[in-house]
């Protein structure tokens, strides 16, 4: 699951369940901040980051292609 949703004025929030998004946010997206870390016995469930709003369009592309 990864949802995107406007914060305020100069940030959009990420989250996402989807290790391949996680991945590919710490390799190329190195401005998405970690707001929260959710974890489930010890184990890593999902991540939400702060987006600067002049990402916004990688945020979406990324939730999209969450969906496929």
């Amino acid at each position: 699951m990864t949802e995107v949703w406007k914060l305020d004025n100069e940030y959009y929030c990420l989250y996402t369940e989807n290790r391949d998004i996680m991945r590919r946010i710490k390799r190329y997206y190195k401005d998405f901040e970690i707001m929260a870390e959710y974890f489930k016995f010890d184990k890593l469930i999902g991540i939400q980051y702060k987006v600067p709003i002049k990402r916004k369009r990688s945020a979406f592309r990324l939730a999209k292609v969450a969906q496929f």
